[in-house]
């Protein structure tokens, strides 16, 4: 395939990163592309770049003709707060964005649009199962999930009228190495949490900022979007992208001890009452329609040596969400401790993906700290 993914942040790199992989053609398109973040995580010279607003229609056209692309993967746009920052420009971008994409794929007549919407579309309070499922309602509760849900609905309209081929995907909290230009809440309380626990200084987690969510990894992301590019005629065609699991303050507390057992961790503050933010997705109709490596995955032969610690081959972590990374430390035997150095915690730890906690074996557990985080 040759893809053309709108957005060089963390979702889009990150996706970029599987395709290229996988042995598609990419190009980022982007307004303000960050090359040195482009180069480290897709790979320097791995995808070409171009720097161009996604409301030029004319700038778009020209890129996907002078590359031949048959594939669109939309993820650019504002987030969270950023939409609301300045109202008329957020739901410009947004809304106007999408229908650029969506008219440049049927006059190119393209092969499939890949829309990258959220999980914040959903109506929670509406919602009476004990999963967030595709069919549930949706809604405009605030400016940015408006801009996602008409997006979502124009994309309906286009794959109706004009009978193009498009996939929306609905991701949970994407979090990652990345740097958030976009606005993202999840990715930058994330990285926040990750850099004090390098630094190794005392950690007060506060409980509404942290607090319940579905987590996901942004490589998690990418591999749902690379899945969703490659699906052979699927059926339902929105589909969420989370890990099926929420997780709260407490956990993520006891998982940076877990990690770093010598550091002051504690919370502070309450979570909400609101027991719809509990609800984890269902990602039951990902994993069967897309495909069931969102499930389950296993590395081998992998063996990243740093003074005092090891990490060991990873695990097969089976969870009910996107691919989870297992990784873990060979711990002393004397100490029982984690044997990693303050140094060797930035480059050892920094690789320690999502943590299997023992006493909840049939939960994945929530903090990835990504490579070169520093």
């Amino acid at each position: 395939m040759n893809i053309l993914i709108t957005g060089a942040g963390l979702i889009g790199a990150h996706a970029a990163r599987q395709m290229v992989d996988a042995g598609d053609k990419v190009v980022l398109f982007d307004l303000s592309p960050n090359r040195d973040y482009i180069g480290r995580v897709v790979g320097k010279g791995k995808a070409d770049v171009v720097a161009a607003n996604m409301l030029d229609l004319p700038a778009l056209l020209t890129a996907l003709e002078k590359l031949n692309v048959d594939t669109i993967v939309h993820t650019a746009g504002l987030i969270g707060g950023r939409v609301q920052e300045n109202s008329y420009t957020g739901a410009t971008n947004n809304i106007l964005g999408t229908i650029n994409i969506l008219e440049a794929a049927r006059l190119r007549k393209l092969r499939r649009v890949v829309y990258v919407s959220t999980f914040g579309v959903y109506e929670r309070n509406k919602i009476t199962d004990n999963f967030v499922k595709e069919t549930h309602p949706i809604g405009g509760h605030n400016l940015y999930a408006t801009t996602k849900v008409c997006s979502e609905h124009l994309v309906h309209a286009y794959a109706s009228m004009y009978n193009l081929d498009t996939i929306i995907i609905r991701p949970g909290g994407v979090f990652g190495r990345g740097f958030y230009v976009g606005g993202s809440t999840v990715g930058m309380v994330m990285r926040d949490l990750a850099l004090a626990m390098i630094k190794g200084d005392p950690i007060t987690i506060d409980a509404k900022t942290y607090g319940p969510n579905e987590y996901v990894y942004g490589k998690d992301v990418g591999l749902a979007l690379l899945l969703a590019c490659q699906a052979q005629n699927p059926k339902q065609r929105t589909y969420n992208a989370g890990t099926g699991a929420v997780h709260g303050a407490e956990e993520l507390a006891q998982v940076v001890r877990d990690v770093a057992p010598k550091l002051e961790v504690k919370v502070s503050g309450s979570t909400t009452a609101d027991k719809s933010r509990s609800l984890p997705m269902d990602i039951s109709v990902t994993k069967a329609e897309l495909s069931k490596k969102l499930c389950e995955i296993t590395w081998t032969n992998y063996g990243m040596r740093a003074r005092g610690a090891r990490i060991k081959t990873p695990m097969i972590m089976k969870c009910r969400g996107a691919a989870c990374y297992a990784l873990h430390f060979r711990k002393s035997s004397a100490s029982n401790t984690f044997s990693v150095t303050s140094r060797d915690r930035q480059r050892a730890t920094a690789n320690a993906i999502v943590f299997n906690r023992a006493d909840h074996p049939s939960q994945h557990v929530l903090l990835q700290i990504w490579r070169d985080l520093l």
